[in-house]
């Protein structure tokens, strides 16, 4: 059970990423140091992600649980987010990032909602 989630409704801009952060710094002193840093480009790239290529409006939902923080970003467009089996140079790196960087991460099915865990 989370003991204390936010949710904030960002704008379509490019602004965004970094009202993103923003918010999530509230919440990073709760993570290792050495996590802090990749908290900050999940979220950043979750964000940009929705920017670029979904649909207003866009959701960013934080849940500081007692073990971990959970972020999570929504839009409103269709489809589903999938990993690049091989990303290229001109894209395709974000959710492997994600992937790499989080402790858990995933997509809600049949939704454009993307979430990454950061254990405490």
């Amino acid at each position: 059970m989370a003991s204390r989630a936010e949710t904030l409704e960002l704008p379509s801009a490019a602004v965004a990423a970094r009202l993103a952060r923003r918010h999530v710094e509230r919440h990073l002193s709760s993570l290792p140091r050495g996590r802090r840093p990749d908290a900050r480009l999940l979220v950043s790239e979750l964000v940009t992600n929705a920017f670029r290529h979904g649909m207003p409006p866009i959701t960013l939902t934080t849940e500081l649980h007692r073990d971990f923080l959970r972020v999570e970003v929504a839009d409103s467009g269709g489809g589903r987010p999938r990993r690049r089996a091989r990303p290229s140079a001109d894209g395709g790196w974000g959710l492997l990032l994600v992937e790499q960087a989080s402790d858990r991460w995933g997509v809600a099915d049949g939704s454009m909602r993307v979430w990454f865990e950061i254990d405490r």
